[in-house]
């Protein structure tokens, strides 16, 4: 909007409208998951393709994920016309990270593909991090619940169950129906001052694979209660102003 001193056209609305056009084209995303079973995951394919009639050359690529993605750099047509292959090679657990693509463009020296990966094993634990305890004055405490199920629908054990006693309380119970098992967690509170938050770790074991530990978050809470409208925490028993108690 452009104001002027004009008092037939004081305001005047200027529009403008335009085409960007992109030096090249990063097809179908500059965007990479990889999430599921290990042997399940299909490898990702990037195409780079030169858009705005300038060609471009690729200078040296860079991977921040080696030895958890391969990457491998394809030319389709020289200048013009790249495909970037993508490939899972983590067998349990959880990444995020880059491939940069430097180039001989000075308007575009760098394309960035970002990769992350969420890969499952033979056991699901989900959810991996809740919330327990008092989390509001005037609650009731909160309980969390977790499923510890097979990605093989296999049956199997949960062999050994760390945690610290003196805050939560774990109770292992079969799910109907499949194989797997839930964990409900129980806040204790009496071991939390009222006020404090803290973080504590689930650690379980199975004998699908021995070797294999996995870990739930849990953070504990105790708001405590509120006092009584109108007033503070009822007072204790004290002698009258002036004297002692009388028995």
């Amino acid at each position: 909007m452009v104001h002027s001193n004009d008092p037939d056209n004081a305001k005047i609305i200027l529009s403008m409208q335009g085409l960007v056009k992109t030096l090249i084209d990063i097809q179908p995303s500059p965007n990479v998951s990889f999430r599921g079973l290990a042997e399940t995951l299909a490898p990702s394919v990037v195409e780079l393709k030169a858009s705005g009639g300038q060609a471009f050359q690729v200078q040296k690529v860079e991977n921040s994920l080696e030895g958890k993605v391969a990457h491998e750099l394809e030319t389709v047509q020289a200048g013009k016309h790249y495909r970037l292959k993508l490939t899972n090679r983590l067998d349990q657990g959880n990444y995020n990270g880059f491939v940069k693509i430097q180039t001989d463009l000075a308007q575009k020296p760098e394309i960035m593909i970002r990769v992350s990966g969420f890969i499952e094993g033979e056991i699901r634990v989900q959810p991996q991090t809740l919330m327990v305890g008092k989390l509001g004055a005037q609650q009731p405490p909160r309980t969390g619940r977790v499923r510890v199920t097979s990605n093989r629908d296999k049956p199997f054990k949960i062999t050994q169950i760390s945690y610290d006693r003196g805050l939560i309380e774990v109770v292992q119970q079969p799910v109907p129906n499949e194989p797997g098992f839930s964990l409900e967690i129980k806040p204790r509170l009496e071991g939390l001052p009222v006020g404090e938050r803290r973080q504590t770790v689930v650690t379980l074991q199975t004998d699908a694979k021995p070797s294999e530990k996995y870990e739930i978050q849990v953070h504990l809470m105790n708001a405590g209660d509120l006092a009584p409208p109108g007033g503070s925490p009822p007072a204790v028993d004290s002698p009258p102003a002036g004297g002692s108690k009388t028995p």
